[in-house]
């Protein structure tokens, strides 16, 4: 009988926390030091990465081509362009310590925003081109989205 009680207590109270965490406000910046959101952008950018050059794999034939494969790192991808550029902000506003991101970002926030903005739209086109399975229709896109990379990486990024 008490495994029952505390099995149902676990359970409203699990139920009654979920309730909280969804009727809380939302908070504009998440992070509340700049180390966690130099941490986070790093960790969001290097999945970018890494589904990327998967699919980059695929593109050059580099790897053998498989369109389900390809329409997950796509739509990794796409889920990933939301949330990369998260921690440029907030605390993580003007923090370059440890990190890639060169000052200039925020002394041209709007073009840096313009490009993130591009980045967004290129990944959405080319998981929705990724659908068609068709490496014809793929690549265009994917080479576009390569470029929104290169744009932002050219002026923003220290390599």
């Amino acid at each position: 009988m008490k495994i029952k009680n505390i099995a149902t207590f676990t359970l409203a109270l699990g139920v009654a926390l979920s309730a909280l965490q969804f009727s809380a406000p939302a908070q504009a910046d998440p992070f509340t030091n700049a180390e966690d959101a130099v941490k986070y952008r790093q960790s969001a950018l290097s999945l970018v990465r890494a589904n990327f050059a998967h699919m980059s794999g695929m593109v050059r034939g580099e790897i053998e081509y498989n369109a389900e494969a390809f329409q997950e790192r796509a739509n990794a991808l796409k889920h990933l362009s939301h949330i990369s550029f998260d921690a440029f902000s907030g605390a993580g506003y003007k923090v370059t310590e440890n990190s890639d991101a060169l000052p200039v970002i925020w002394e041209n926030w709007d073009d840096f925003s313009e490009k993130a903005e591009a980045f967004k739209s290129a990944a959405y086109e080319l998981a929705t081109a990724a659908e068609s399975e068709n490496l014809r229709t793929i690549r265009p896109r994917f080479m576009a989205t390569a470029r929104t990379c290169q744009q932002c990486h050219e002026g923003y990024r220290a390599d």
